[in-house]
C-alpha cells in the first residue's frame, strides 16, 4: 500500500470494514502520470478474498444503515458535501496528477461530483409514497426499501465525480456500496472515498477495491450483492450486465458511444465550431458524451474545417497541472498507443488528415517527451462503414463527413450501433425538430453540448446503455430501492 501526499490523505489501497488495507492480490497496479509517463505509486490488488471480505463487512453494515431515518442519512450527505468543497482544490490536483486533465477541468469534475450530493440530498423530496383508499376499511400504500449490498465499477474518465456519484445515491436510499474503481486512476478514488469517509460512516457501508477482472467477477455473481452499476466500454458494459443479470441482479451498465454533431447550412458557424472543439478536445475527447462524428449538411463545409482548425490550433497541449494548458493527455499508455494504431490504419485505408495531432510537441519540455499526448487530430475521407470510423475511440479525434441534406446527416448519426449523444447547429426550428425526432441518442443537444445537470436524467440508446434505469436526475432512485405495497384492513 503506497501513501502518497497530494495536500489530502490518499491511501492507495483497499477500504474495507472501515480499515484501510493493503489488498492481498498477486498483482501490483502500477499508476503512472499520464503527462510524464513517470510512476508515481504502486497498488496492491484485491483478491477475491478481499472482495468476499467487502462483501461480508458490507452486509453487516447495510442492516443497520438501512434501518437508519432517511434524514439521518441525509445528513451524512451534507457532511460530505461540505467536506468535498473544502478540499476541491487538493482533490482536483490529485486528478490531474493521476488521470492527466487539467486543473480547471478536475476543478470542474470536482463541482459536478458536488453537484450530485446535492442531488441525492432532495431524496425526502422524492420519497414520497403512493397512499389509496381502495374501499371501505381497505388502504394500501406502497413504500420504498433499500436493496442491500450494491457494487460499481467506476471509469477511469471521472474517477471522482462517478464515485461520488454512485456513493451519494446508494447511501442515501440506505445501502451499503462497495466501489471497484478503475485501475488506470486509482488514487483519485481513494482521495474521493477518503474524503467521503470523514464523513463518520459506519465501518463498511462504503468500502473500496482494486483489481481487475477476477475482482469483478467475484463481487457481481455474489448472491449477497443485490445491483450492479458500471460505466465502461460497451463491450466491457454488455459483458457486466450480461453476468450480472443471469445472476438475478439489478443493474445499469453504460457502455461508449460514437456521438454525431451535425451542422447545417443555416448554423452559426462560429458556434458551431466552438462548440465542435469544446464537445470533441475537451478532456482530451475521453467523455461518453463527447462528439467523435463530424456531419456538415450543404456547401458550408469548407469554412466550418477552417474555423474548426483555427481554433483546434489555439489549445496549448501539455501537462494538465500547468498554468495556460487547454488539453492533457490521455489517460494511460495504452490509450494513447491504441488511438494511434487507428490512427495509422486510417491513414493506410486512404484518410486525409484535416489535422493530424501525432506527434504533437506539448509544453513543459522534458518533463513531458514520455508522457502520453495526442494532438486535436481531424479525419476526413474514411468510409463510415469501416471499423476504425465505427469504433469509440476515446480520444481527441474526429472523422467529418459531407453530406447534401438533413436527411441524410440523420441517417448517417443513426449509422451505428451507439445512441449515446448527438448535436445539430441550426438556425431553424424546423430542422431542429426534425433533427431530435429522428436521431436515435438518449442525449440531444441544439446548438449546445448535451450534457445535463445532475437533477436531469442521461441515458443512451442501443449499445451505449443496457439495463432498465439509469444513472442521473430521479432515476437512481428508483434503481437503488425496492418498492413495497403494503394493503391493510382494519
Amino acid at each position: 500500500m503506497t501513501v502518497v501526499d497530494f495536500g489530502v490523505d490518499v491511501v492507495a489501497g483497499c477500504l474495507i470494514g472501515g480499515r484501510w488495507v493493503e489488498g492481498a492480490g498477486s498483482e501490483v497496479i502500477e499508476v503512472f502520470n499520464p503527462a510524464s509517463g513517470e510512476r508515481i505509486a504502486e497498488v496492491a490488488s484485491a483478491s477475491v478474498e478481499d472482495a468476499e471480505a467487502a462483501v461480508v463487512a458490507a452486509s453487516v453494515a447495510a442492516v443497520g444503515w438501512g434501518a437508519r431515518p432517511l434524514g439521518e442519512r441525509v445528513r451524512f450527505l451534507y457532511r460530505m458535501k461540505a467536506i468535498l468543497e473544502e478540499n476541491v482544490e487538493s482533490l482536483a490536483r490529485v486528478i490531474t496528477l493521476d488521470q492527466g486533465k487539467t486543473l480547471d477541468e478536475a476543478r470542474g469534475e470536482v463541482g459536478r461530483a458536488v453537484d450530485f450530493v446535492e442531488s441525492a440530498i432532495a431524496a425526502p423530496m422524492l420519497y414520497h409514497g403512493d397512499a389509496v383508499n381502495v374501499t371501505t376499511g381497505v388502504d394500501a400504500r406502497r413504500v420504498r426499501e433499500p436493496l442491500g449490498v450494491c457494487v460499481a465499477v467506476t471509469p477511469s474518465n471521472f474517477p471522482v465525480m462517478n464515485t461520488v456519484q454512485f456513493s451519494a445515491w446508494a447511501l442515501v436510499t440506505g445501502n451499503a456500496l462497495i466501489i471497484k474503481a478503475s485501475e488506470q486512476d486509482p488514487l483519485a478514488s481513494s482521495a474521493a472515498i477518503r474524503l467521503l469517509q470523514r464523513a463518520g460512516l459506519p465501518d463498511g457501508v462504503l468500502s473500496l477495491v482494486h483489481g481487475r477482472v477476477d475482482v469483478v467477477q467475484h463481487l457481481i455473481g455474489h448472491p449477497s450483492v443485490a445491483a450492479v452499476s458500471c460505466i465502461t466500454s460497451s463491450p466491457t458494459a454488455r459483458a457486466i450486465y450480461a453476468a450480472a443479470a443471469s445472476a438475478g441482479k439489478r443493474v445499469q451498465a453504460n457502455g461508449g458511444a460514437k456521438n454525431p454533431i451535425v451542422v447545417a447550412p443555416d448554423a452559426d458557424l462560429d458556434k458551431a465550431a466552438a462548440g465542435i472543439v469544446s464537445s470533441s478536445f475537451g478532456m482530451a475527447g475521453q467523455r461518453c458524451l463527447a462528439g467523435s462524428r463530424v456531419v456538415v449538411v450543404g456547401d458550408v463545409y469548407d469554412e466550418l474545417m477552417a474555423r474548426v482548425v483555427a481554433l483546434a490550433d489555439e489549445l496549448v497541449v501539455g501537462d494538465g497541472a500547468v498554468e495556460g494548458v487547454s488539453m492533457g493527455p490521455v489517460v494511460s499508455a495504452g490509450s494513447r498507443d491504441r488511438i494511434l494504431a487507428a490512427l495509422g490504419e486510417a491513414e493506410g485505408l486512404g484518410a486525409r488528415f484535416v489535422r493530424d495531432g501525432r506527434g504533437v510537441q506539448p509544453v513543459g519540455g522534458v518533463e513531458t517527451v514520455n508522457g502520453y499526448f495526442i494532438g486535436p487530430t481531424i479525419v476526413a475521407g474514411l468510409d463510415p462503414r469501416h471499423g476504425v470510423e465505427r469504433a469509440e475511440l476515446f480520444g481527441p479525434v474526429i472523422n467529418v463527413h459531407r453530406v447534401g441534406t438533413v436527411a441524410e446527416a440523420i441517417a448517417l448519426s443513426n449509422d451505428t450501433e451507439f445512441g449515446n449523444a448527438a448535436s445539430v447547429f441550426t438556425s431553424s426550428g424546423a430542422v431542429a425538430a426534425e433533427f431530435e425526432r429522428g436521431v436515435r441518442a438518449g442525449n440531444v443537444g441544439v446548438n449546445a453540448f448535451p450534457a445535463p445537470p445532475a437533477n436531469v436524467t442521461m441515458g443512451g440508446y442501443g449499445a451505449s446503455f443496457y439495463g432498465d434505469s439509469h444513472v442521473c436526475g430521479a432515476a437512481p432512485l428508483d434503481f437503488f430501492t425496492d418498492q413495497k405495497l403494503v394493503v391493510t384492513r382494519w
